[in-house]
């Protein structure tokens, strides 16, 4: 947060240029054509993050928001109402036709609730107001249905916002540092569903364009194949647009494959950009992050992956749609052959050693690769009978858990970012092959909304019982890999325990409360003298524990105590008292392992790092409650380390006063 906090604190001691902002984004988007290239939606929603996070006041950004939608369909019905009809003749719409024509059909099929509906309706939107002023209508009708839809469309894009900032305000009471994590995540994935939307709504209009043209040479040429492929890119034949689509996407794919792999072996070394993005993940890494991207990375694991392959298969096999299922067996059959054949040809090591995965090297990701076929082929089969939004939005859905799946990749260190992007690529040049090879397979064949449920289905239960037997498995697997130090007895009570961190480290790199005690050995013992003294251990930590931070009349007895990290990693053992004085607030007890170990006399006992802080409850916005930290007094710490000091059994190493900045106690166990 540290990086993102001088951002916020500008924009909420300047909240000016913010809502300026805001207006200028919700006008843009309301005006003729050009609303189809403004990314409204992210900016919009991230301003309601903004309120929700507490750094913009609510009803500014609000009603900026609906003013500035409001008046940019205004300006757009009154530009058709000036030109009427010869607007379609005027730059922008003249490069739009068929934009125009469907925006036509759009007005006379739903009359004046097209208005409403269309700011809704991608691609439509952009032209419906300057349709109906060129149509006609009046102007106090128009201005009532503008007003009252504009209100529902800013509320339908603030209110998410504000909501998702709540989301992210709780994370950050959480770890600051996954919020970082997920905002870089929010971020990648609202970038690529706004490239797909400009591809959809801006790139498609333009090259029908221009397939227009060609096809017009090539149908005055004398050639017969030249007539022929007139014919098949002209835009009056409705499958030519997809068909070039695909193919240059095909190409382009082809091409930068072709680049990355030559790149890779005949440098025969990692970029400096891999390096950074690993060392970048490396630093972020932390515990309550560690298990979501977990659980995506497994989303993306042989075991799902094939269910879902199978599913499909299936379904088109049960519809008799054989060219497309023997399409897409191949499809799969040359991606699990293309990572077997690559990875072993390069040989490219992982950025780190990890025993028990799938492939043995790195290049390409098989999880990004075979994610992208099975989500890709979905896609192409599901939106084959759509049209251009639809099957944008059908796309960018897909497109979106894809990039979810490889950005876990990224996040866990188990591959380079060039890994994951040569998956990519060849995932995608497999997907625009197979959506050109089943374009003349007729859509009702395939019942494309029942493969969709059937694989969503399918997707679901698969991932869901996959993470549910296996997740601890796999938190071993990707568990962050830390050098093992280890020293002797005489070694660490002469000095060594000193090196040892004084304060838990948080995420952010911050010194917060002091160690009072390091344990060496079992935390059974240690355990076992808390709880006879009123302590009770707590449960570990999970994203399940948290849901009742949710509810905003919980009780602190009722929650488990905050996730506090040290160095990325969560306590191994937590155990609360409520505080005598006070029952508003409780004492809580954290030992955290670190990657030192005791060494003489027999097995490697590790080293623990021992803290004592106080909780009390904070309510946010009255929408959730999470538990806040406060700092233990001195009394507390003392009765701490006689309560340790004092057990039978146990010698004490090395003693401080607890004013040095250092333990008090350096405990081991016989």
């Amino acid at each position: 947060m540290d990086y993102l906090q001088p951002y916020l604190d500008y924009f909420s001691q300047n909240p000016g240029w913010a809502i300026s902002i805001i207006f200028l984004i919700a006008f843009g988007e309301a005006l003729l054509i050009i609303g189809l290239f403004v990314p409204s939606t992210a900016v919009l929603v991230g301003a309601g993050m903004l309120v929700g996070t507490g750094h913009l006041a609510f009803w500014p950004v609000f009603l900026a928001t609906a003013i500035g939608a409001i008046a940019g369909d205004q300006i757009s019905y009154w530009a058709g109402r000036l030109f009427g009809q010869s607007l379609k003749t005027l730059w922008p719409l003249n490069r739009y036709p068929q934009l125009v024509a469907r925006g036509e059909d759009f007005v006379r099929s739903h009359g004046g609730k097209s208005i409403a509906i269309g700011r809704f309706v991608p691609g439509v939107k952009a032209v419906v107001p300057g349709i109906v002023g060129m149509f006609g209508m009046g102007q106090i009708y128009f201005a009532a249905v503008n007003f009252s839809s504009g209100i529902v469309w800013a509320a339908a894009h603030v209110f998410p916002g504000i909501l998702l900032g709540q989301g992210l305000a709780l994370a950050g009471e959480l770890s600051g540092r996954l919020v970082i994590v997920l905002l870089i995540l929010l971020v990648i994935l609202a970038v690529a569903g706004y490239v797909i939307r400009m591809i959809a709504a801006g790139l498609s209009p333009y090259l029908s364009h221009v397939l227009g043209k060609i096809s017009l040479w090539a149908r005055n040429r004398k050639s017969r194949s030249l007539r022929r492929f007139s014919r098949a890119i002209s835009p009056q034949n409705p499958r030519s647009m997809v068909i070039v689509f695909f193919a240059v996407i095909f190409v382009a794919c082809l091409i930068g494959l072709a680049l990355m792999v030559s790149g890779i072996m005949l440098r025969d070394a990692v970029s400096n950009a891999d390096v950074s993005i690993f060392n970048l993940m490396s630093e972020m890494r932390n515990a309550p992050a560690d298990e979501i991207m977990i659980a995506l990375t497994m989303a993306g694991d042989n075991l799902i992956l094939a269910v879902m392959i199978t599913v499909t298969i299936a379904w088109l096999i049960w519809r008799r749609a054989y060219r497309a299922a023997i399409a897409a067996a191949i499809v799969f059959v040359a991606g699990r052959v293309f990572v077997s054949v690559i990875t072993y040809a390069i040989e490219r090591p992982r950025p780190v050693e990890l025993h028990g995965a799938s492939e043995a090297f790195a290049f390409p990701s098989g999880h990004a690769t075979m994610a992208t076929l099975a989500f890709g082929v979905v896609a192409v089969l599901v939106s084959h009978s759509m049209g251009r939004w639809g099957r944008s939005v059908v796309i960018a859905t897909c497109g979106l858990a894809v990039i979810a799946i490889s950005y876990s990749r990224v996040y866990l260190g188990v591959h380079w970012l060039s890994d994951v992007l040569g998956g990519l690529l060849f995932g995608t040049i497999m997907t625009a092959a197979f959506a050109v090879a089943i374009e003349a397979i007729p859509p009702r064949r395939i019942r494309p909304l029942g493969l969709f449920g059937a694989t969503l289905i399918a997707f679901i239960a698969a991932g869901a019982f996959h993470v549910s037997r296996d997740y601890a498995v796999a938190e071993q697997l990707y568990a962050p890999q830390q050098r093992t130090e280890q020293t002797d007895l005489a070694r660490w009570q002469d000095g060594d325990w000193k090196k040892l961190p004084a304060r838990r480290i948080d995420l952010a790199g911050k010194p917060e409360e002091i160690f009072i005690v390091q344990w060496a050995g079992s935390l059974d013992p240690l355990k076992n003298i808390l709880v006879a003294t009123g302590w009770t251990e707590t449960p570990k930590w999970t994203w399940r524990e948290s849901l009742p931070y949710l509810d905003p009349h919980a009780e602190l007895g009722g929650l488990l105590p905050r996730p506090s990290l040290h160095e990325g990693l969560k306590a191994k053992l937590t155990l609360v008292r409520p505080l005598a004085t006070d029952p508003r607030r409780r004492e809580v007890f954290r030992a955290f392992k670190t990657n030192t170990e005791l060494t003489g006399g027999g097995p490697a006992q590790p080293i623990y790092l021992v803290s004592l802080t106080r909780e009390q409850l904070r309510r946010g916005l009255n929408l959730y409650a999470v538990p806040s930290p406060l700092p233990a007094e001195s009394g507390e710490l003392a009765d701490m380390l006689r309560t340790i000091g004092d057990a039978p059994g146990l010698r004490v190493l090395a003693e401080n006063s607890l004013d040095s900045g250092n333990p008090a106690l350096v405990l081991a166990t016989p």
